[in-house]
């Protein structure tokens, strides 16, 4: 062998010999040094987390209904083991659930993105998991966990009541609420949205277990290890009678169809409440339209787009001019502040001139006192009592019978507080000083007075009372998943209206005779009911002008007369006068609370 030969081969094997030894040096760091470090990631890739929801507490009303429980159903959940989302993977579970690529990219991101943390995808029903399980073997980081799903079976019924749930983010204000209740949110989370399901979300919402799996390469479950149990949410009985709940939603809808039929296409929304006047329980809170919280997400678009905002509960949220409804409060007034006398009489020519305007009245009574003033609703009695009471007393009694402010219901936070007419609202909100003739329209519940029904029925409840104000409430009590009582709501009365039990008497029966006597203006609605009813009419012209829109319908009512325990508050915009619409539904609304009664009466007539 020639030296220059011996020369290259020696170079060669110098080479060779330096790779040997930088690639033995490379692996003895990996071996030695490194061993905790890959080990450790070994075992994370092993081995996965993957949460076991908890199951949300139920909620039932008054006699046990489930207004809201839970069903099995098919989570689908993706992992990330440590190479990226797959996009054969993607593309696959986009088509399987009717999902674009980018909404599995953007609820990856809003779940707290993490190597190997499963995230949540989407619910499936069994068809859907059978057709992702025939495919799993060449899905990657994909599993399927059997977990409880919401479910609503009374449906629109008592959709503005119960809510649903969504991954949007809540308010400030109730991420705040439930800190200071226990649970903290995070961001991504399913939490309540709307209703008593967003207002008790601390309570409702359980603690997630864990389970502990092995997986092989592509992130299927080979082997179940350590599990820790979840603990179920907790449950809610409520004080609603669901059989009167769904009721009212039929009789309203049923309402706005007749009023559809007879051409008044203005009327599309309705609401009612119902209270206990015993103490403050709510019975039933009815918004109509509504919609299906078990499929919300599906039709949040057409929702969303929906004139007549179906999602709003304006039984609620909705703040009206309440029209003749209110004219007990001007009887208060006057009483109280010694304008009028229970026989003071004033004469109803049809027409009243005073203050350099002409005020109408819808019919000629001829000479009235109090009592038959309420029961005719008649519009000069009260213009002249009004102006003769003033703006200022108008106001101080308006909120004595909590009109105009929040009623104290905290179970479903968002109440509209509503105003109050008078000087200071108009001052402040039009920089305009008060005219005279406003009076004598505010006087009769027009101007600039906006009232919820929740607070009407509230208002019907204090004057049945003879002044107490219970805080109205729905949630009766709060019950661990084994039975013991967290929290238990007791009546609360939250003050006394400053009125004598005079005043409340000769306002009582003059709501009586509304029902009672011929001239009342719901006589021909309940001068057969087997049940004694105080009540009062309510009309609003909204539109200045005989421009052919109706006015909106109001009645409000407590029975029995002489042993309240329930009140009630309807109001159907753009319904007509308060007797032609409301009055009709809320004596439907009790008939079917006082059924016994009625099929008693039934069976009387019949023999």
């Amino acid at each position: 062998m020639s030296k220059v030969m011996f020369r290259r081969l020696r170079f060669l094997l110098m080479i060779v010999l330096c790779l040997f030894f930088i690639l033995g040096g490379r692996l003895a760091y990996l071996q030695i040094y490194q061993h905790e470090y890959y080990m450790f990631r070994a075992e994370e890739n092993r081995f996965t987390k993957m949460p076991i929801p908890a199951s949300r507490g139920k909620v039932l009303d008054q006699d046990g209904s489930e207004l809201i429980t839970n069903k099995p159903g098919f989570g689908v959940f993706l992992v990330d083991l440590d190479e990226g989302h797959d996009p054969q993977t993607l593309s696959f579970l986009a088509d399987m659930l009717d999902m674009e690529k980018e909404e599995i990219k953007q609820a990856i991101h809003e779940n707290r993105y993490t190597r190997y943390r499963p995230v949540h995808l989407k619910n499936v029903d069994h068809d859907t998991m059978a057709k992702i399980s025939e495919n799993r073997w060449q899905l990657h980081g994909v599993n399927i966990e059997v977990e409880p799903v919401r479910y609503y079976p009374y449906e629109e019924a008592g959709a503005h009541l119960m809510g649903f749930l969504s991954q949007a983010p809540p308010s400030d204000y109730f991420v705040d609420k439930w800190e200071q209740e226990g649970y903290n949110y995070r961001e991504g989370d399913l939490v309540g949205q709307q209703g008593i399901e967003e207002s008790w979300e601390a309570y409702l919402r359980g603690i997630d277990g864990e389970q502990l799996i092995e997986t092989n390469s592509i992130g299927q479950a080979i082997d179940f290890l350590d599990r820790e149990e979840p603990v179920p949410g907790n449950n809610l009985h409520l004080t609603l009678d669901i059989g009167l709940q769904e009721e009212i939603m039929n009789i309203l809808e049923g309402k706005i169809a007749e009023l559809h039929d007879d051409d008044n296409d203005y009327a599309d929304r309705a609401s009612a409440v119902a209270i206990n006047t015993k103490n403050g329980a709510i019975k039933a809170m009815a918004s109509y339209p509504s919609y299906d919280p078990n499929t919300v997400k599906d039709d949040i678009g057409e929702l969303s787009d929906d004139h007549r905002f179906p999602m709003v509960n304006f039984a609620l949220n909705g703040a009206y001019p309440v029209g003749s409804a209110y004219k007990m409060v001007t009887a208060a007034a006057a009483l109280e502040t010694g304008e009028v006398t229970e026989s003071s009489r004033h004469n109803c020519t049809g027409s009243y001139s005073a203050v350099g305007t002409t005020m109408s009245c819808h019919s000629t009574h001829g000479r009235l006192d109090l009592r038959h003033a309420i029961a005719a609703s008649c519009n000069i009695y009260f213009y002249k009592t009004g102006l003769d009471t003033g703006i200022d007393n108008l106001a101080h009694y308006t909120r004595e019978m909590n009109l105009g402010k929040r009623t104290g219901f905290v179970d479903i936070p968002g109440e509209t507080e509503g105003n109050v007419a008078s000087r200071e609202y108009k001052e402040e909100k039009y920089g305009e000083r008060w005219y005279q003739a406003e009076t004598m329209s505010a006087a009769i519940g027009q101007t600039y007075h906006r009232f919820t029904p929740l607070q009407l029925a509230a208002y019907t409840s204090i004057i049945a009372n003879n002044g107490d104000h219970y805080r109205p409430f729905m949630v009766d009590k709060v019950e661990s998943n084994e039975g013991e009582i967290i929290m238990e709501s007791e009546p609360e009365i939250l003050r006394q209206a400053d009125i004598t039990q005079q005043t409340f008497d000769i306002i009582q029966e003059g709501m009586l005779q509304v029902t009672a006597e011929n001239r009342g203006t719901a006589s021909h609605q309940f001068n057969d009911f087997p049940v004694e009813v105080a009540g009062k009419t309510g009309s609003v012209q909204i539109a200045r002008g005989s421009n052919g829109i109706p006015p909106h319908s109001l009645f409000v009512a407590y029975a029995p007369f002489d042993d309240p325990e329930i009140a009630l508050a309807v109001v159907i915009e753009h319904g007509g006068y308060g007797a032609e619409s409301a009055a009709p539904v809320a004596r439907d609304i009790l008939e079917e609370y006082f059924q016994e009664e009625v099929e008693e009466e039934e069976e009387n007539s019949d023999d």
